[in-house]
């Protein structure tokens, strides 16, 4: 009877788990709070829970500890991707917490997300302790490797016990946690955390836990990799640059702080190297007159024919993910430049032709900013060259793009190419663009021009799947606090419907602009669309699926309106940046004519392109 009543238990509670293997819950609590101060001495600031048992000692810790804000996502599914997004905007890690089981499956997609882009996520799993693994325990499957190459660290943690060496270790784990997933390339840690009942806290348990750990505990500090380019790398480019006019800057996806955003620009100019810039690049925003020779139409340029074949790049300089561009891609290729340099920032390849002929890793902004001081004490030693290469890809840009907008914003324009032109022009200044991927981001990358001010632009595409947009974008706002817009597309929007359910509980500044052309209309632009009915195409690719989307805000009670026009689309814009919390603008499209404009803007685009070369 005085057991029963020390667990805090009551005469009709059923037996625990084995008796031998009984858990001091005072141990327990210690531990995991000391596990908890150090990640937050660490530098981590959120954490997502999913309710569930297994994971009680971990959920309570993590809630009443200082400096922890904590969020609580029912799917964990979406909870993954929801810190994927606060991840993604702070630069920190986020930690997601989950009971044992399938729960812990739920999780998946975004690890591997997190692994291809790159973004540090600390998975804490609770998990069944080992005497009942095997043995037909409920809500238990193996979680040791569960998610296979992806995380950068897997980890059994003991079961957690007390005194000082406990202590020092849980402080070390936490720190080494953050590190690695923090370090160069960055991603997923899974901590993987065995419990015994009894899991409910001990009746003394303190609130809230302080946000350091205990002065007996030490974390260890560690050095940043080197961020200063070897002097012979500057050298080697400096003089590459000075052999080679016909060079280019291909800038792929990438969260480019303002030193690497400097260096290349001042490069650029430099060097009279063109930068093609990915929508996600970060590059398009924030352009001043007069600067580097910045393009942001290069997937129409390059598929065009009379392009291809007069600019011809012998050398290209690589940074960021791979762009979305398949066309520049393989204007690359064709083009067979003598040398390719992939500057490999993020330890993570990202160079898909099997071309590069020189990887630098590390260092990309000392480079770049050394190599341009070197290369303008030459311009004004009179030693540099003419700028006629350059003059043509800016020139070629100009028309490339004065053809888009004509075909964007005609009367009958109306398109997702006129919804991403807007949303890229008419986004407050600091806000975030969150973009999703299939067809919505190869909309951004035609539609979005320069814009003087700033723009920060989100994807996920380390993977590029359509799992989990809007968990990332809530996420993402979360974090940043920032008004964030969120393009996406109706399929990848009905596929993470339960990610709304935080909205509802939540003041997140975020709105969801989607582009309803109810299926999946990227099916339209390739090869299988013309075979048609001969393949069921309708049913197997487009996949209707004639819903209306103003139920979806209803069922969540989140703010909702229809655009079916620009005008109104900027006006539906402008009201939602001005109110707190998730709302929804819902664009409908008709697939055909959609398809159909944005073909009419490329093709209006390589003509323009075209006649220019022939002038």
């Amino acid at each position: 009877m005085s057991d029963s009543r020390s667990r805090g238990t009551i005469a009709s509670d059923p037996p625990g788990e084995i008796s031998a293997f009984v858990s001091d819950p005072v141990a327990v609590y210690g531990f995991v709070g000391t596990f908890f101060q150090a990640l937050r001495s660490a530098g981590v600031e959120h954490v997502v829970v999913s309710p569930g048992s297994r994971s009680t000692p971990l959920a309570i810790v993590a809630h009443r500890t200082r400096g922890l804000r904590t969020w609580i996502e029912l799917d964990e599914r979406a909870a993954a991707f929801f810190a994927l997004g606060l991840a993604k905007a702070s630069g920190r890690p986020t930690v997601i917490v989950c009971t044992s089981g399938t729960a812990a499956a739920n999780y998946l997609p975004a690890v591997i997300e997190a692994h291809y882009s790159r973004v540090p996520l600390i998975v804490a799993s609770a998990d069944r302790p080992p005497e009942l693994r095997d043995w037909g325990a409920g809500q238990t499957i193996d979680q040791v490797g569960l998610y296979g190459r992806y995380p950068r660290w897997a980890v059994e943690v003991p079961i957690p016990g007390a005194g000082r060496d406990a202590r020092r270790y849980a402080v070390q784990l936490a720190g080494r946690a953050v590190e690695v997933a923090v370090s160069t390339p960055a991603g997923a840690v899974h901590l993987n955390w065995p419990l015994r009942e009894p899991l409910a806290p001990p009746v003394d348990f303190s609130d809230p836990i302080g946000s350091d750990p205990p002065p007996d505990a030490t974390s260890p500090r560690f050095t940043e990799a080197r961020a200063i380019a070897d002097p012979a790398d500057i050298r080697e480019l400096v003089e590459l640059v000075r052999r080679k006019e016909r060079g280019v800057l291909c800038c792929g996806p990438m969260d480019a702080k303002p030193a690497l955003r400097e260096a290349l620009s001042n490069f650029s100019a430099a060097a009279g190297w063109p930068i093609l810039s990915d929508p996600a690049s970060n590059l398009r925003s924030e352009v001043r007159p007069g600067r580097a020779p910045l393009l942001d139409r290069g997937d129409v340029l390059t598929r065009t024919t009379v392009f291809r074949e007069h600019m011809k790049p012998d050398v290209v300089l690589r940074i960021g993910d791979t762009p979305v561009s398949k066309a520049q891609r393989l204007w690359i290729e064709s083009a067979e430049p003598a040398s390719i340099y992939w500057l490999d920032e993020g330890g993570h390849w990202g160079e898909p032709s099997h071309r590069v002929t020189r990887v630098i890793r590390g260092g990309a902004a000392s480079l770049l900013e050394s190599a341009a001081a070197l290369l303008v004490r030459d311009s004004r030693e009179g030693s540099f060259r003419d700028r006629a290469w350059c003059r043509s890809f800016e020139t070629s840009n100009a028309v490339a793009g004065k053809a888009i907008e004509d075909v964007v914003f005609a009367e009958d324009g109306w398109s997702g190419l006129a919804v991403a032109a807007t949303l890229a022009r008419a986004a407050p200044p600091e806000a975030q663009l969150f973009t999703s991927n299939s067809m919505s981001i190869r909309l951004l990358d035609l539609g979005f021009g320069h814009r003087p001010d700033s723009l920060r632009v989100l994807s996920s595409r380390g993977a590029s799947g359509i799992d989990g947009v809007t968990s990332t974008a809530l996420g993402a706002a979360a974090a940043s606090g920032r008004r964030t817009l969120l393009m996406t597309g109706d399929l990848a929007f009905l596929h993470d419907l339960s990610g709304l359910l935080i909205a509802r509980r939540e003041a997140i500044p975020l709105t969801i602009v989607v582009i309803d052309d109810n299926g999946g209309g990227i099916f339209s632009f390739l090869p299988i669309a013309a075979l048609g009915e001969s393949v069921s195409f309708e049913e197997l690719f487009r996949t209707p699926h004639e819903l209306d989307l103003a139920r979806v805000a209803a069922l969540f009670e989140l703010d909702y309106c229809r655009a079916d026009g620009i005008r109104e689309l900027e006006a539906a814009i402008a009201r939602a940046t001005e109110r707190p919390g998730v709302s929804i603008i819902h664009v409908p499209v008709d697939a055909a004519s959609n398809e159909a404009r944005f073909r009419r803007a490329v093709a209006r685009a390589c003509e323009a392109v075209e006649a220019g070369f022939s002038r």
